[in-house]
């Protein structure tokens, strides 16, 4: 039987799965890409469906998701520091080619009249064009999405909204740190949870004190594991629950390594995997190799309400060394 299968009494998605002990790791979407547009409030399930979308902008988005160009959208809602009025703010990131540390990203603030124009143009991947003038230097600041879309969960509003009020009155920080609201980004059942970009770290679950470790980047990595949904730049989830166990090793000097993973072979409920590694400045470099199994499940639930319990995988590292 798995674990906590008789615990149906609370129909909170986030709070089943905490009480149910169900680690997140191995739950982050890999995407080569993600669009994220400010959009004003209320959002409605589908953030896309918006009445205060700008005209013309489903379409173009909803076409490159079925042609496979765009792998995911969130809106985040506009700030008044960030934002400026009569103008939408684009974040756009893509995947390099080969081993990365972080998502390339393209930060616009567009006049609203060009913004569908823009996002077309992003999406295209030929390069910005006439919209390169309304580029930001932001290349060194880091945008912490905390999902606070309770109308797709209300656990997401719930438990969401005071991770990001924390951070974004302790923590953020002009030209360094930008803390945001954001719609849905999968996985509502970890709420609350987060996206740290450039790098792509998904987290979940998320304890304010955990979330103040992870604006920081203090402490030691080890203790924010039962809080690390995975990295984006790796597809499988023993890939994930791998890096977790070397990101823990490491240090927070990881985050910055350009990685890219590997599985060697997989059966019976285990999966060899390879990660390797090579600093920025080729420092350091090397793979680890790991052995991950699925370690039985738990019972959880996808979203709040009425639905039944579900079984879900636990993942588990039972070797690493360095390759």
């Amino acid at each position: 039987m798995a674990r906590g299968e008789s615990r149906r009494e609370d129909r909170l998605c986030s709070l089943v799965s905490k009480a149910n002990g169900e680690d997140p790791i191995g739950s982050a979407k890999a995407v080569k890409n993600r669009l994220i547009v400010e959009l004003p409030q209320p959002w409605p399930r589908n953030a896309l469906g918006s009445r205060r979308l700008v005209e013309g902008l489903r379409p173009v988005v909803e076409g490159a998701q079925d042609a496979s160009l765009l792998d995911a959208f969130s809106a985040i809602l506009p700030d008044r520091e960030y934002s400026r009025n009569g103008h939408t703010r684009v974040l756009f990131v893509r995947r390099p080619e080969g081993p990365f540390a972080a998502y390339e990203r393209e930060d616009l603030l567009v006049p609203d009249g060009e913004l569908v124009a823009a996002v077309g143009v992003l999406l295209e991947g030929s390069g910005l064009g006439r919209f390169g003038r309304y580029r930001q230097e932001t290349d060194h600041v880091r945008d912490l999405l905390v999902c606070t879309h309770g109308g797709r969960d209300v656990c997401c509003g719930k438990f969401g909204y005071p991770v990001y009020d924390l951070l974004r009155r302790r923590h953020a920080s002009p030209g360094k740190l930008r803390v945001w609201r954001t719609s849905h980004l999968g996985g509502h059942r970890f709420a609350p949870t987060m996206l740290d970009l450039p790098e792509g770290l998904l987290w979940g679950h998320l304890e304010p004190w955990a979330a103040e470790r992870l604006a920081t980047r203090s402490g030691p990595v080890a203790d924010l594991g039962p809080f690390y949904r995975g990295w984006a730049g790796l597809r499988s989830p023993a890939e994930q629950a791998a890096e977790r166990e070397v990101f823990a090793r490491e240090g927070w000097a990881w985050a910055g390594y350009l990685k890219e993973g590997r599985v060697l072979s997989s059966g019976e409920g285990r999966t060899e995997v390879r990660i390797a590694y090579r600093s920025a400045d080729g420092a350091a470099s090397g793979a680890y190799e790991a052995t991950v199994e699925v370690a039985g499940t738990v019972m959880t639930m996808e979203s709040s309400g009425d639905e039944e319990l579900a079984e879900v995988d636990q993942y588990r590292v039972i070797r690493l060394e360095k390759a």
